[in-house]
């Protein structure tokens, strides 16, 4: 006789409790149904720690690269720019053109403040110096990135100074590179304040001496809160001490802070007088520090865009191996699945097996997955001195990895919850 699902449904007369012991699968009859496709799960399984392997280190090394990018250089970076006078005639006076150039410069309605200097944030460029409280061997010193500046630094840089008071003229010494004259006094940096002594008390830092390299001493007149170093090669980008000292040469590096929004007008009005007002010399390497920075952070920009390209293909193609699979189980038990509604299972029932199924995909998967994960970090701190992977990041790409499961199985098990159980009768 011919029966429709409704008529098969309310005719069936056994119990409640029966039904439903059709209706919902255990962990057992899971685990069993899953390794009938043995390959194919393993594959998968090996596709999830991958991609978790994958995806911990490198979210973490694009989370770290952006840290990087975007902290704070102590400059103010969007109304600053540099260039380079080199004076080429046998009679150029260096200093004489630095002096004439840089009150030019400071009386300019769009200019804030100049300086002359070598060293700057981004520019590759300067000495460090050991730094220690106490005088003799065996102290422990506090490296730092020198910087060269007059009175008008700390305004042309944008630094704040929180403490203590900046340089007048008659600190600054005008030197060749052949004079060894140290100064009597010196800015530092809060970071190196707080290395220093101990302490997030300023002002009782300012007016104490300090011993550079062994060799020199200096009384600290000022802190300000913050100027990165040129280069980072120790990780101590936040270390640095500024000198009032001038360098006198015939190639000069001034660099330039203007007005709000007045920078592209600047530098134009600049490098046009400056070539007028000196036939010795010549103006090039014209930049602003912006356009500085995005050339030194250049190959970061580029290692995050790759590791993101990489992380999302990963992604998107462990999210189509997943679905793939479920949607592969979907038509291969479309008889079952109708016969379990048949015999008492809902829609909810079927939904659930399919996310369950997945959730023991992702686990096994998740299970091989970490300790690849930790490998993979260990080899990317011993080889290349990267830091250490947090374990809080691993359990929130974890995390990640679940929803991506359930959210790729969503569309297949929704299929299958609608398979109606009339249509796998009548196959029968």
């Amino acid at each position: 006789m011919k029966m429709d699902a409704k008529t098969y449904v309310m005719s069936s007369t056994q119990p409640k409790a029966t039904r439903i012991s059709f209706a919902r699968i255990g962990l057992r009859p899971l685990l069993s149904t899953l390794l009938r496709q043995k390959y194919a799960i393993i594959m998968l399984v090996l596709q999830i720690a991958l991609t978790l392997a994958v995806i911990s280190n490198g979210l973490f090394i694009v989370s770290q690269r952006l840290e990087i990018l975007q902290r704070e250089s102590g400059l103010d970076e969007a109304n600053t720019f540099v260039l380079t006078s080199s004076g080429f005639a046998e009679n150029f006076n260096a200093k004489t053109s630095m002096q004439a150039d840089l009150d030019q410069l400071r009386q300019m309605p769009n200019i804030i403040n100049a300086v002359a200097t070598y060293s700057f944030p981004f520019s590759g460029s300067s000495d460090w110096d050991d730094l220690q409280t106490l005088a003799g061997n065996n102290q422990n010193t506090v490296p730092a990135a020198s910087y060269k500046l007059d009175e008008h630094g700390i305004e042309a840089l944008g630094l704040s100074l929180i403490a203590g008071e900046n340089f007048t003229a008659s600190e600054v010494l005008w030197q060749t590179e052949n004079n060894r004259t140290f100064p009597s006094v010196v800015i530092i940096t809060s970071h190196v304040a707080k290395n220093l002594f101990n302490t997030l008390d300023w002002s009782s830092v300012v007016g104490k001496t300090i011993f550079i390299n062994n060799a020199q001493s200096a009384v600290i007149k000022g802190i300000v809160t913050q100027l990165q170093a040129p280069w980072d090669p120790l990780g101590l980008i936040e270390n640095s001490i500024i000198y009032p000292r001038v360098i006198t040469r015939n190639s000069a590096r001034y660099l330039i802070r203007t007005k709000k929004n007045m920078l592209q007008t600047t530098i134009a009005d600049t490098e046009r007088y400056l070539a007028m007002s000196n036939q010795q010399r010549m103006i090039r390497k014209v930049e602003s520090i912006e356009s500085i920075k995005k050339q030194v952070y250049g190959p970061d920009i580029a290692a995050i865009t790759i590791l993101l390209v990489v992380i999302t293909a990963l992604t998107i193609i462990a999210a189509m191996g997943i679905a793939g699979m479920a949607s592969f189980n979907v038509l291969k038990r479309h008889k079952l699945i109708g016969i379990r509604r048949a015999l008492g299972a809902n829609k909810i029932d079927i939904l659930n097996q399919f996310f369950a199924e997945n959730i023991i995909q992702t686990t096994f998967g998740v299970f091989i997955g970490f300790g690849l994960t930790v490998g993979l970090n260990v080899f990317l701190v011993a080889q290349y001195g990267l830091p250490k992977l947090p374990i809080t990041f691993i359990f929130l790409c974890i995390f990640c990895l679940y929803i991506l499961g359930i959210l790729a199985t969503l569309i297949p098990a929704l299929k299958a919850m609608n398979v109606s159980p009339a249509q796998a009768t009548r196959s029968q």
